[in-house]
């Protein structure tokens, strides 16, 4: 693949510039309510701090929290090649089914959160059209999976930067439909230090 030029580069570009801060007067605002609550000083901690982020980022005190949906990123990982976990890579894709079926942890604390699961195709080393096919996956796919990151750079910039447009345009997508979407990554070697 050839470098990318800044005009190729343009809409990460114009997505960067759109996004701006949250509002500190909500964040503010939120906080104070939550100061003025029953129980002790901060105590649900991590989502206390969540509810005053969603506060500054809608600017609103009574955020829409009701269409949830779980976008779950899915590529395998070259670093696989040096035996870094117990499982091969083909387990990736075995995964992407168990999720579409319903079957994998995220699934279930999913549907206890009334959130949807999304699964988006990045890069698996697998050939998943018939599920991208039948709209059981969304097909953002990179290329097959990255390059062994033990031996060189996993991914080129031109891929780095396809795969954050990838994950932008899924946003995108979602955003008319889905009030607050949580993000998670499946792929063996994932998370290889």
């Amino acid at each position: 693949m050839k470098p990318i030029t800044q005009k190729e580069n343009s809409f990460l570009d114009t997505v960067v510039k759109d996004i701006y801060p949250q509002d500190t007067s909500y964040r503010e605002q939120a906080t104070a309510h939550l100061e003025q609550l029953t129980m002790p000083h901060w105590a649900l901690g991590d989502l206390m701090d969540l509810a005053v982020d969603l506060a500054g980022m809608t600017r609103s005190l009574k955020p829409p929290v009701e269409r949830k949906t779980v976008v779950v990123m899915v590529g395998d990982h070259g670093v696989t090649e040096e035996g870094v976990s117990k499982y091969p890579s083909e387990v990736t894709a075995q995964m992407v089914y168990n999720f579409v079926a319903g079957g994998a942890g995220i699934n279930a604390l999913a549907r206890q959160a009334g959130a949807k699961v999304e699964v988006v195709d990045m890069g698996t080393a697998a050939d998943l059209s018939d599920l991208a096919g039948k709209g059981a996956i969304r097909s953002k796919k990179i290329k097959s999976g990255t390059d062994n990151i033990a031996r060189g750079p996993a991914m080129s910039r031109t891929h780095a930067v396809l795969a954050v447009e990838a994950g932008i345009e899924v946003a995108h997508a979602l955003a008319d439909k889905v009030d607050v979407f949580a993000t998670g990554d499946m792929g063996i070697g994932n998370t290889t230090p």
